[in-house]
């Protein structure tokens, strides 16, 4: 797949492509480094649910907002990659479509480290999960939603060999993520994440507000048209 409308959430695509919550995809840049010192215990704590979480949440009744992606379409092999949703939608939220709305913890995983780090460094994240894909499969080109509506930050624990990409209008970006650090992503572009190797690819994936951001300025560029 290589175009945004092969993937994705048709019917919300209006409301992810701009907002007022930070700069547009355009004035940032398609990747950088935010933190490099995430502790052992929150790496263990994701490594821990991984390894042991029995199931897929991609498409289930708990996991409202996926059910509005082709999962078969967005993944090239649906069976080898999967979603562990951490944090559920609000009981009584009248939009499931809206990540700002994914803040309610699940009880049934010890996530205690997980929700400290992501608290005192990004103050609000939205929609934590934890992205696992097998060996020799890739995530298909796509875009997810614009910066001034959120911004996604990830946390690798196991990519050695993996790689995410971008697709610009002037360039082709390719992030080799290093575990223990935590990266902002540009998903306002097109990009992938490949994994050719025999290893399973493990990261938390989350939405954050630009202005919680640390360091957020290094993060703007005027450089991608």
């Amino acid at each position: 797949m290589t175009d945004d409308n092969s993937c994705l959430i048709h019917d919300t695509r209006r409301s992810r492509v701009s907002g007022n919550n930070g700069p547009r995809r355009h004035q940032m840049r398609t990747h950088g480094e935010v933190t490099s010192d995430v502790p052992q215990e929150v790496l263990d704590e994701i490594l821990e649910i991984a390894n042991n979480y029995a199931g897929n949440d991609l498409g289930g009744d708990n996991y409202q907002i996926s059910q509005h992606c082709d999962v078969k379409t967005a993944f090239t092999a649906s069976e080898t990659y999967s979603q562990i949703l951490l944090q559920q939608l609000d009981e009584g939220a009248d939009n499931e479509v809206d990540e700002t709305n994914y803040n309610n913890w699940r009880d049934d995983l010890s996530t205690s480290a997980i929700q400290k780090y992501l608290n005192d460094t990004f103050q609000t994240p939205y929609r934590a999960r934890i992205s696992v894909m097998h060996g020799g499969n890739e995530l298909n080109y796509h875009i997810d939603t614009d910066t001034s509506v959120l911004c996604r930050v990830q946390i690798p624990v196991q990519t050695k060999g993996s790689l995410f990409q971008w697709k610009t209008k002037k360039e082709e970006v390719s992030l080799d993520m290093q575990a223990g650090r935590t990266y902002f992503v540009n998903t306002g572009w097109l990009h992938r994440v490949t994994n050719d190797t025999d290893n399973t690819r493990i990261v938390l994936i989350f939405g954050v507000d630009y202005n919680n951001i640390p360091n957020k300025e290094q993060l703007l560029t005027g450089t991608i048209l």
